[in-house]
Order: structure tokens, then C-alpha cells, then sequence
């Protein structure tokens, strides 16, 4: 029997139109060509066969007759991807299994990105750029390049769980009732729905999680008692290093801190005869930091300027010119120290 009339048999075994013999025609010629055990068909072959069944599928709908009924539509993709199915089948008997398993991954387009692996959607960027994924609970992953999201086609009704490897910027959703657990190899970072960057590489030394806004959860991938585990909270403007080898957590404050209050309206920060304590209160609120001044007289210091626009750390630069001191920082929080304006 050659494709011509296998074609029209397996049409008319769809259609219901068969009589017994060909009915068992048919049977015993799919028996026989998956009895045919060869060669497995590799990963480079298993896409393009795959290719060219989507591509039989299309132009057998878009040939239909006019007028075709929605049941009709669906019988005749059908058929087309069997043809193709049974014909592929004498050559690649094996591949029947590996393509029912891949074939849920298809979602229209070719991407040669994204891979489906049982339940799980994995997304690789080979792009030179930036790539958005939205994740089903509307949260937002901006991967960079040459990074990898491994995630549920479903989150579960308790928690959201993602793995990452390389480096992206997550926007995630709130929810209360699934904190989202993003995992880096060695570092767990838990957030109920914030912002923040988790940079992890497999020949990196370090991870490091930075946070834009919220509260991040940040601590070692290990089965330990609550209280026994390294890890640290994280405010928006801060971040940690983790050193895989000395397991250590390096609180730090971000390079260039951003102010944290509403950018609906413009923000001034212009002082006129202010004590360096009402002055210093206001940056705090605005950037989410911490500040000590170690010399409590520097605090009547009076302070007039307009530091709108200024970076953090030009505003502190300018005040402690203006006081007679200087600032340093420490881990998370910036420290004043000097003899005062008085002296």
C-alpha cells in the first residue's frame, strides 16, 4: 500500500466509512510498522519531523472546503497528523513516544528557547538582548541573556516556585496566601510580591540578590531548623553577596540607592536653615536607609541647600562639607561622624 491510498483509507477509517477488512487493514499496517524497532531518532531530528507535521497540519486545514463544519476542521487535522504519524512511524518507530511527549510544549511558535520537560516550562534566552516572561500569577521575569527560568506550567495552591540560572529582574504579583521562591543552586530567596535582581551563575563565586522594592527572604538552600539557617531580610536598596565557598552573607547597600517614595509627583529635597537632624530624617524616609550620626551636637547643625536630583551619595558628601563632618558606610547603614559646626 503506498502513501496515495493509505492517505484515503485512513480518511475513510476517520469518516466511519471503513468495512471490516479495511478496518483490519489499517491495524495490522500500524502493528507492523511499530513492530519495526531502528535506529531512535535524535533531538536535532525529532524538530525538524515535528516541524514538518505542524506545517501538514496547517495546509490540510487551510485547504478545507468552504462551509466545513468545526467537527469536520478537527477530523481532518487529525488525519493529517496521523498520515504523517504512521508514516514516520516505519522509519522512527520511537519517535511516537518522544513527540507525545512534546508535543504539549508547542504553542504556535518556533522558539528555540523554550522546552517543555513533563510539568514543567523551561525557558533558555539565546537572544542578545533582554526577554520578558509573564508567569501565570501575572508575575513579570526579565531574563538577560544566556540565562535559563525553569517554572510549573501551574503554581500549586500553597507556593510559587521558579529556578533560575544566570541572571534576571523579578516583578513578582503579591499574594499573601503563596510566597514566590525563587531558586539559585545554593540560595533561596522568598518574597510574598516585591521586586529585585538575583544574578547566579554556575562559574560565579558569588550570588547576589539586589531589591528594588518590599521585603526579600534571603537564605541558604539547606535542610536546616529555622533557627539554625544563614540568611538575612533585605529592604529595598539593599543586597547580599553570598560566597559559595566561605558560605557567607555580605549585607551591602546597592551602588546607586533610588528613592522610595511616590514618583507621581515631583520630589524636592531644598532645606532652608534645617537641622541637620530634620534634614537627615527626610533622606532616610525617602530612600529607606539608615542613618547614625555618632556625634549627637552634629544634629543641632543647621543645613540650607537644594539636593533634588542628587544621588545619595552626592547629597550626604554635600551636608557633611556644610557641618564640618564626614560619612562612611558600613554594610547597610551610613554612619556620620565629626567635631561639629561649632568647633
Amino acid at each position: 500500500m503506498n502513501q496515495h491510498d493509505f492517505d484515503i483509507l485512513l480518511q475513510k477509517y476517520l469518516s466511519g466509512e471503513c468495512g471490516p477488512e479495511e478496518e483490519s487493514q489499517i491495524l495490522e499496517w500500524t502493528d507492523t510498522a511499530l513492530a519495526n524497532k531502528k535506529t531512535p531518532i535524535n533531538k536535532s531530528e525529532q524538530k525538524i519531523v515535528e516541524k514538518k507535521i505542524w506545517k501538514r497540519i496547517h495546509l490540510s486545514v487551510l485547504s478545507a472546503p468552504s462551509g466545513f463544519s468545526t467537527i469536520g476542521w478537527r477530523w481532518l487535522a487529525v488525519a493529517a497528523m496521523l498520515t504523517v504519524l504512521f508514516s514516520v512511524a516505519v522509519i522512527y518507530p520511537d519517535f511516537l513516544q518522544q513527540f507525545s511527549t512534546g508535543i504539549a510544549a508547542k504553542d504556535g511558535s518556533d522558539d528555540p528557547g523554550f522546552t517543555l520537560i513533563k510539568d514543567y516550562a523551561v525557558i533558555k534566552n539565546t537572544s542578545g538582548h533582554s526577554r520578558k516572561v509573564s508567569l501565570e500569577d501575572g508575575s513579570v521575569v526579565t531574563l538577560t541573556k544566556e540565562s535559563s527560568l525553569k517554572y510549573p506550567k501551574h503554581f500549586n495552591k500553597k507556593l510559587r516556585e521558579v529556578e533560575l540560572e544566570g541572571e534576571a529582574f523579578f516583578d513578582v504579583q503579591k499574594d499573601s496566601a503563596r510566597p514566590f521562591f525563587v531558586y539559585t543552586g545554593e540560595l533561596v530567596t522568598q518574597v510574598l510580591g516585591t521586586s529585585f535582581n538575583v544574578k547566579s551563575y554556575k562559574n560565579s563565586r558569588t550570588i547576589e540578590v539586589k531589591v528594588v522594592s518590599g521585603r526579600v527572604s534571603v537564605y541558604e538552600n539547606k535542610q536546616k531548623a529555622p533557627h539554625n539557617r544563614n540568611g538575612v531580610i533585605l529592604r529595598p536598596n539593599q543586597k547580599i553577596t553570598f560566597d559559595k565557598e566561605s558560605k557567607k552573607l555580605l549585607p551591602e547597600l546597592v551602588e546607586i540607592p533610588l528613592l522610595q517614595i511616590s514618583q507621581d509627583k515631583k520630589f524636592e529635597l531644598i532645606f532652608e536653615d534645617a537641622s541637620l537632624l530634620q534634614v537627615l530624617s527626610v533622606i532616610q524616609k525617602a530612600y529607606g536607609v539608615e542613618i547614625v550620626v555618632e556625634n549627637p551636637s552634629l544634629n543641632d547643625c543647621i543645613f540650607t541647600g537644594d539636593l533634588t536630583g542628587l544621588s545619595l551619595h552626592t547629597q550626604l558628601r554635600f551636608i557633611c562639607k556644610s557641618v564640618n563632618a564626614s560619612y562612611e558606610l558600613r554594610g547597610t547603614t551610613f554612619f556620620i561622624k565629626g567635631d561639629g559646626c561649632n568647633k
